[in-house]
């Protein structure tokens, strides 16, 4: 197939996107990735790109093409921007790109839900079909992450959400707690189906013998070491983890470390120092994705949490996968969709999100806990993760659907 790779969020950025990518054109596929500027986490173009360095670019068989873009920044009004511009000049880039566009559209959705509207304008303009692959429920993670109060603008964004949802020839999410959701903007079910996400097929449990010394130096090994890798935000519930950190016993001799960046992390690190707490958490700012498992492998517990809200009981959290392809225990502040991927692979601790001491229990206990327990926890996941979560697998159902998707439309031009 001729696949037109929509997304806001590609290469050097640190998105499973890269990844799906590479498969597809493993696999014989033509793909085309129309995305911005790099700039996420951050919020500032990455060096040696900008609006008007680094636009086009071969990646791994890739042919990539950049928009103009306006970076997220630290500001909401920045990030609405962002937001908004990147379907416009999508769609503009796809009426020079017309001679080589592919014959179906995916649309990997990571927030913003108006990614799909560059999609929409290829499906109206040239009959291209278009497929989504939702990771964040629209207009719910909006309402919550920018923190929108004014009913008529939920409301409308409820509208626009809907009109969105509904313009997809098939709507693919990440967790089968989506499909309600989504039926309820007027999506037929069998229009809705489950895609999970994966991890790289880089990521895999290393030996300690594996772990460069450059990594190694970083994370000290005389303490119990639990790990939160990721982009830090007001989702992921830092001040529930930091309450949590206060809680902990004297005699708990745990060091939290923090692998990632984001757009909370100059409040986490000050919230951090005002607590007190300096002793308890490591933080090393954001390394590259190739360095994960190895980072991963430093640990003896990995953390995934967010906060409790009802749209994030319907979520996997990418984190999750990751942490299992690596064969990682895990320590889970969660409830709904994620928690059970977590409880039934056997992978680990869960505990309900927001409920500091719940989750300051579960620290102390993976301190206690001895290495061949947290060893066999990790094992657990892994084989979970090759079952279920592979990204072999992953890209095999991606094809399956686009296929069944590009031979509809072929059959309702006929």
């Amino acid at each position: 197939m001729n696949i037109l790779y929509l997304s806001q969020y590609f290469y050097p950025e640190q998105f499973l996107n890269n990844h799906v990518a590479k498969s597809l054109v493993v696999e014989g596929h033509s793909v085309d990735v129309v995305c911005c500027v790099p700039n996420y986490p951050a919020g500032k173009f990455f060096p040696n790109y900008s609006n008007s360095r680094g636009k086009e670019e071969l990646w791994n068989g890739i042919r990539v093409h950049r928009v103009f873009t306006v970076p997220r920044g630290k500001s909401a009004i920045q990030l609405v921007l962002n937001f908004l511009v990147y379907p416009v000049a999508a769609s503009w880039r796809l009426i020079r790109l017309r001679p080589q566009l592919g014959a179906i559209s995916f649309v990997s959705m990571p927030s913003p839900l108006f990614q799909a509207l560059a999609g929409i304008f290829a499906k109206r303009v040239w009959k291209i079909p278009t497929v989504y692959w939702v990771q964040d429920i629209w207009p719910d993670s909006a309402v919550i992450t920018l923190g929108i109060r004014n009913r008529l603008a939920i409301r409308m964004l409820n509208g626009l959400c809907g009109w969105i949802y509904r313009q997809a020839d098939l709507v693919m999410v990440q967790s089968d707690g989506f499909h309600g959701r989504i039926s309820a903007f007027g999506v037929p079910a069998e229009k809705i189906v489950t895609l999970p996400n994966c991890a790289p097929d880089t990521f895999f449990p290393l030996e300690n013998s594996a772990i460069p010394t450059r990594i190694r130096m970083l994370i000290p090994h005389d303490r119990r070491t639990i790990m939160f890798a990721g982009n830090i935000g007001q989702s992921q519930d830092f001040d529930t983890l930091i309450a949590a950190a206060a809680m902990l016993p004297d005699t708990t001799d745990v060091l939290i470390v923090v692998v990632g960046s984001g757009r909370d992390e100059d409040r986490v690190k000050e919230s951090v120092r005002q607590a007190g707490l300096d002793s308890r958490f490591l933080f090393l700012g954001r390394h590259p994705e190739a360095d994960m498992p190895a980072f991963f492998a430093c640990a003896d517990a990995m953390l995934v949490t967010l906060r409790d809200e009802p749209i994030f009981a319907l979520t996997v959290p990418s984190k999750v996968q990751a942490y299992m392809a690596c064969g990682k225990p895990i320590l889970a502040s969660l409830k709904g969709e994620g928690a059970v991927v977590v409880a039934d692979a056997h992978a680990g601790i869960v505990v309900p999100p927001s409920t500091p001491g719940a989750l300051a229990k579960a620290i102390d206990q993976v301190g206690s806990m001895q290495d061949d327990e947290l060893r066999a926890m990790g094992q657990q996941a892994r084989r979970s993760y090759e079952q279920h979560f592979s990204l072999a697998a992953v890209t095999k159902k991606l094809v399956a659907h686009l296929q069944v998707v590009l031979a509809a439309s072929s059959s309702a031009k006929a």
